[in-house]
């Protein structure tokens, strides 16, 4: 599959360069992004460069669609968005963000256009019917910004992730093509 180039009023949303590797270090370095997702510990050129193939790899193969974030005016990478696990009509959506990139919407901004584009049907999207969301449940931002995109909360699974040799509990999330986005439903009171 070509690279699709996304775009929102104020970001650019297209597939990671390798120019990108310091940004990259940088958000993957990130004490929160440790926190939550699988980035090898230590990070460094070589694993950027690594997560650089990967998604040249995916696109080509239309296995793991990924996308940087950038702001329309300046090409400096604020996070990644990507689509994985792509399969009969559904995908997981994963995100990270630069530090700097954090507080100002860029994410849910981001990731509502891909998650737009996933479902829309062909040949404007995907046509997807389902994108899901999961993450360690006290990951409270990136539930945040799944919430905030429209997804519906469908549970927690108890100690169903495994992160860095410990188990965690894990939430879980999904929009589906015909879903009312303004009104996502089951979300716990924080």
């Amino acid at each position: 599959m070509d690279p699709v180039t996304l775009r929102t009023d104020r970001l650019v949303l297209s597939r990671p360069e390798p120019s990108d590797v310091e940004d990259v270090i940088a958000y993957a370095t990130d004490p929160d992004v440790v926190a939550f997702t699988p980035v090898p510990v230590p990070y460094g050129r070589a694993e950027a460069l690594a997560f650089l193939a990967r998604c040249d790899a995916g696109w080509a193969e239309g296995t793991r669609l990924a996308w940087a974030i950038r702001r329309a005016e300046d090409p400096r990478l604020l996070g990644t968005v990507e689509l994985f696990g792509i399969a009969d009509d559904a995908a997981e959506v994963g995100y990270a963000s630069h530090p700097d990139a954090r507080g100002h919407g860029y994410v849910t901004e981001a990731v509502a256009r891909v998650v737009d584009w996933a479902l829309a049907e062909a040949p404007h999207g995907l046509g997807l019917v389902r994108v899901q969301w999961r993450a360690i449940a006290t990951n409270h931002a990136s539930a945040a910004v799944a919430r905030r995109v429209g997804m519906s909360y469908e549970g927690r699974r108890r100690s169903g992730s495994l992160h860095r040799g410990r188990r965690h509990d894990e939430a879980l999330a999904a929009v589906l093509s015909g879903d009312d986005r303004s009104a996502p439903r089951g979300w716990p009171v924080a």
